[in-house]
């Protein structure tokens, strides 16, 4: 799953437009024989196949495909039936008999291997960046390998009768009459023809993992045209039991004569069927590798012929304008453009917070290329302006991963600072090659700066506490949030213990500010409990206010991690009281404030990596309101942290939500605000606002919260 992962990472649609394919498949489903028989029922059986195949496309949509393939098809048929074979005689004693054989849930199983040589003609169509849909059509070569067929439950019962005596004669395994039951039998091999032919299909989808890698899934189909059953050939025209035939005379009431048993044939070696043909329906999964040979054919020199009538020659264009007329519009030179200055700024003060010289100059000379880069776009020199971005972001690289390092060699000994900066170096070289790419260059030069960005911040972050939650930002957020709270219960003295712990937070007391926290949650679950007098509301108040007392406990031994965690599981039962009243869905977490000194806005994530970030009409009024507000005052400035679940190492998270605060500050800035009063943080999974043990609680972690300073 990592490795199709970090293909699914590089992936694009070159794979489904190359125009020749390696596929290894497998599938299974319906592999099976179909066959009418005369006293049985047929029985369907599942089966699978493999399969390794050639396709040579010609255009974008018609191809040409053959391979090898190996079917393994499992049938079966059930008996329960009375079979009489008359004029029996023996020839010893010159007797005539009867034989009767009656089948009771006689089941029987068919196997058969098959090596088959398909040819079909394929269709695809593209369908978005990532996905091609393929038909395919033809017909199959199937070289029949062998079979097995084997009874494996019930019985049946023979038994002769003699007429010249008027005696019946059963259960005497030494004359061939008896109670047989499957495991009796030995597995005998199939008979059927060496070669046949079957008309396939394939219907199904590839998606691309990479430039030349694709997964592929679909459905398949078969159905042999070929009868499988020679009716000419002898052991096909058998019963399906025979009897061997006596060798010694009976008597009128018992039978002396050496031993003899009855044959079992098997409904396919037998006169039982007419007809077998293979029936393959089911799933197919495989991987595919995709080329393209490109040749261009020398041009054959020849003699010039003289031109003797003068022609108007063509007007070329100026290759600069043409260059100006194609990046005119390019969104990622408007983008950059745009991002510049805070981009700028905020390398400017890592750099300041690392102290390295060279990072500092890398960024006073990323000022005069997005001063020129400015200036050249204004002008209309847009190809002139898609290089100098491009170069101010390498220099904006630089300055991280010159910092990166300094920030490393002060934490000798710390591995993640180490490799931060390693990997902060690489992503400023990738910037430094990134314009060398073609159109994507100065996008990929974005990324690259992005990503230095990132592990500049990991190296560079202080050391990490005693205890984690030793912070001003936890109290004061847990504070805001028993504060909103309170407001909603109605409790005054809920109101006056948020701002009790506020207070303790700035302090630096800060088991003592959660547990105060603790204290009012508990306050506001009795003022909701009081309202709707339910059994399960009062037991969410009770524990509410247990849960605060286990806070004051903890803040007692000043263990402001367990004290931070049972204020936090106080919170969320009071929030469920008032769900449970109003017999309505739970409270989502409270991180919504009407005033612009708190926080206004959180943005839920579906999954860790998705593009799309999902938000209710009242969060979305509160977005419109920040970028209103920003436009109206250039002094304000909006924090964006991103938050994740624990799901995966700290590192990666601390990754995931930088990603997550810049999908959401890209979302703002679209909507008008001003890209330099934005700026973004990561949390990672520090600061969980729900459990992690389930998938609601990790949804509701995966956010980016937006403050306004």
């Amino acid at each position: 799953m990592l490795a199709l992962l970090a293909l699914t990472l590089g992936a694009g649609a070159q794979m489904n437009q190359h125009s020749n394919y390696l596929g290894l498949n497998i599938g299974g489903g319906l592999n099976t024989m179909t066959y009418s028989a005369d006293s049985a029922s047929w029985l369907p059986k599942l089966g699978f196949l493999g399969e390794l195949k050639y396709v040579h496309f010609f255009g974008d949509h018609l191809g040409l495909g053959f391979g090898v393939q190996y079917d393994c098809s499992r049938a079966g048929a059930r008996f329960n039936d009375m079979a009489i074979a008359s004029e029996e005689h023996h020839s010893v004693n010159d007797l005539d008999y009867e034989l009767q054989t009656r089948y009771d849930s006689w089941k029987e199983r068919q196997l058969l291997h098959t090596f088959s040589v398909p040819i079909q003609i394929y269709w695809r169509a593209l369908m978005g960046e990532r996905w091609a849909f393929i038909v395919g059509l033809g017909a199959s070569l199937d070289f029949n390998l062998g079979g097995k067929y084997k009874p494996y439950d019930g019985n049946y019962v023979s038994r002769g009768y003699f007429p010249a005596t008027n005696d019946w004669y059963y259960d005497l395994p030494e004359y061939g009459f008896d109670k047989y039951t499957y495991d009796k039998i030995e597995e005998q091999d199939l008979e059927v023809k060496p070669l046949g032919v079957s008309l396939i299909a394939d219907l199904g989808f590839n998606y691309a993992l990479s430039e030349h890698w694709g997964l592929y899934f679909g459905i398949y189909g078969g159905y042999g045209i070929t009868n499988l059953i020679d009716t000419e050939n002898e052991i096909n025209n058998r019963d399906v039991v025979e009897l061997v035939q006596l060798s010694a005379a009976p008597s009128s009431k018992a039978i002396n004569a050496s031993k003899a048993i009855n044959a079992y044939n098997g409904i396919i070696n037998s006169n039982q069927i007419d007809e077998l043909h293979l029936l393959n329906v089911g799933l197919k999964l495989g991987l595919n590798f995709g080329w393209s040979c490109n040749h261009t054919a020398k041009a054959k020199s020849e003699p010039a012929i003289p031109v003797l009538v003068p022609v108007e020659e063509p007007v070329v264009q100026d290759p600069e304008a043409r260059c100006n007329e194609l990046r005119k519009d390019n969104y990622d030179l408007k983008q950059a453009i745009a991002d510049l200055d805070a981009d700028i700024a905020a390398a400017e003060q890592a750099a300041n917070q690392s102290g390295d010289a060279r990072a500092k100059n890398s960024v006073a000379n990323a000022k005069k290329q997005a001063a020129a880069a400015k200036e050249a776009y204004q002008n209309g020199s847009y190809c002139k302006a898609y290089e100098l971005c491009g170069n101010a972001y390498t220099s904006i690289a630089s300055s991280y991963a010159e910092g990166a390092k300094t920030c490393a060699s002060a934490k000798a000994g710390n591995k993640e600072a180490a490799q931060a900066a390693a990997d902060a170096a690489l992503y400023a070289t990738a910037a430094a090659t990134a314009l060398s790419t073609g159109n994507d260059g100065l996008d990929a030069a974005m990324a690259a700066n992005r990503n230095a960005r990132i592990n500049a911040e990991i190296a560079c972050k202080p050391e990490e506490k005693k205890s984690p939650y030793e912070d001003v930002n936890y109290s004061e957020r847990l504070s805001r949030e028993a504060r909103a709270i309170a407001g909603i219960a109605g409790s005054k003295s809920a109101e006056d213990d948020a701002a009790t712990a506020a207070a303790l937070g700035k302090e630096g007391k800060f088991a003592e500010s959660f547990a105060t926290s603790a204290k009012s949650f508990a306050k506001s679950a009795d003022a909701f409990a009081a309202k709707c007098n339910k059994p399960e509301a009062k037991r969410l108040a009770k524990e509410a206010n247990d849960l605060a007392a286990e806070a004051a406990e903890a803040a007692k031994q000043n263990d402001a991690a367990t004290a931070y965690a049972k204020a936090v599981a106080a919170r969320d039962a009071a929030n469920r009281i008032p769900a449970i009243c109003a017999k309505a869905e739970p409270m989502k977490q409270v991180e919504v404030q009407e005033k612009l000194d708190a926080i206004n806005a959180t943005v839920n994530f579906a999954f860790a990596n998705d593009k799309d970030a999902e938000f209710d009409e009242k969060t979305n009024d509160a977005l419109n309101t920040i970028v209103k507000n920003l436009q109206a005052d250039k002094n304000l400035k909006v924090l964006i942290t991103g938050h994740t679940d624990n799901i995966g190492s700290e590192q990666v998270n601390i990754r995931y939500g930088k990603k997550r605060a810049e999908t959401l500050k890209a979302l703002i800035v679209k909507r008008g605000a001003p890209a330099a009063q934005i700026f973004t943080d990561s949390k990672g999974p520090k600061e969980p606002v729900a459990s992690n043990d389930t998938e609601e609680g990790r949804y509701q972690n995966r956010r980016a919260v937006i403050t306004i300073k």
